[in-house]
């Protein structure tokens, strides 16, 4: 089960969570900073592997310096990602972890299928514990979820020699925040999302936890789809935790998953179900209309969304249909509740 976030290259909001992996939302996070950064010559970052590399090497530039918060946040002033990169190389040293990342980060640039290969191989040859490039020799070698299985198994492994058992046992509830976690953390979500596609549901909700606990913040938003699996399988009792975990969640996700919630714990007559519906639809009013066939579902689903839109609807019904159809009179419910 897959679910797609953000505003896919949209600007972001004040209130959406920061694209750094803090957790924090974006204005009290980095918005300061790129507001400065725009006055100045830094440029801005367009992807999450251009965030990724440089975080990479910020990491190992401020390890080598022994930098403090003062002068980290004086490092960024009138710098490019260009001088980054020229630092970076001139610090000598690079592991072969160092060299095969960065060949993962070019296949991922790469215009077709057979450079995307040979880069991957290689980056395998130099180090082979790189999660990033067992995910991508499934997406780029795989035709059904059992194919994918397989790659997907490396992956989390390769990522598990790769941290150590002792930095996952000494960093859990800090992953994502460390950038080296990242592709481990993206391998165990891949793994899960098989794992539930080939009905293996209880392994699938047992990687999504995992996450949870190496990773409470989230970044991820695996705990959407934790909690429609939830529903899906009807374990109250979980659903109800994690909704109270993430009280403070907004979106069509949070809201309509939270309705269906009450409604199944205490029926179509309760007043709380009511009035978390009513709420809900204020997020979105486009999917009851989803779920009830009002509005058509694409075949292909949308890049991106911005909340309260159909895009946000469409993605939210094609992921959540089944725990809404699979729940009898939910549907009608909905019906009458708007």
């Amino acid at each position: 089960m897959k679910l797609i976030h953000g505003n896919g290259g949209s600007k972001i909001g004040r209130n959406d969570p920061c694209y750094c992996g803090s957790g924090q939302k974006y204005k009290k996070c980095c918005l300061g900073h790129d507001q400065e950064s725009s006055r100045k010559s830094f440029d801005p970052v367009t992807t999450q592997r251009e965030i990724e590399r440089m975080m990479g090497q910020i990491g190992k530039i401020v390890e080598s310096k022994n930098m403090s918060i003062e002068d980290l946040n004086q490092y960024f002033v009138g710098r490019t990602i260009d001088d980054i990169d020229d630092e970076f190389e001139e610090m000598g040293g690079r592991s072969e972890k160092d060299k095969a990342q960065d060949l993962v980060f070019d296949a991922m640039e790469a215009s077709n299928s057979k450079e995307r290969l040979r880069l991957i191989k290689e980056a395998m040859e130099l180090y082979p514990h790189m999660p990033d490039a067992w995910i991508m020799m499934a997406e780029e070698k795989s035709e059904t979820p059992e194919d994918a299985l397989s790659y997907f198994e490396r992956a989390v492994s390769a990522g598990e020699e790769d941290l150590g058992k002792k930095f996952i046992q000494e960093n859990e509830g800090h992953f994502w925040g460390l950038h080296e976690t990242r592709p481990y953390m993206r391998a165990k979500a891949s793994l899960a999302d098989t794992l539930w596609e080939l009905g293996r549901e209880e392994e699938a909700i047992a990687h999504h936890r995992d996450c949870l606990r190496l990773n409470p913040n989230d970044n991820q938003g695996l705990r959407d789809i934790l909690l429609t699996c939830l529903l899906i399988r009807n374990d109250l009792d979980e659903a109800e935790k994690l909704i109270k975990r993430y009280k403070d969640d907004y979106g069509a996700m949070h809201a309509f998953n939270k309705a269906l919630f009450l409604f199944k714990k205490y029926g179509h007559e309760s007043k709380r179900a009511a009035k978390q519906l009513a709420e809900a639809i204020t997020t979105n009013a486009y999917v009851p209309k989803c779920l009830l066939g009002k509005l058509k579902i694409p075949v292909e689903l949308p890049d991106s969304y911005s909340y309260g839109s159909k895009e946000e609807a469409v993605i939210y019904v094609k992921e959540t249909e089944r725990a809404w159809k699979g729940t009898p009179g939910a549907l009608e419910w909905l019906g009458q509740c708007q």
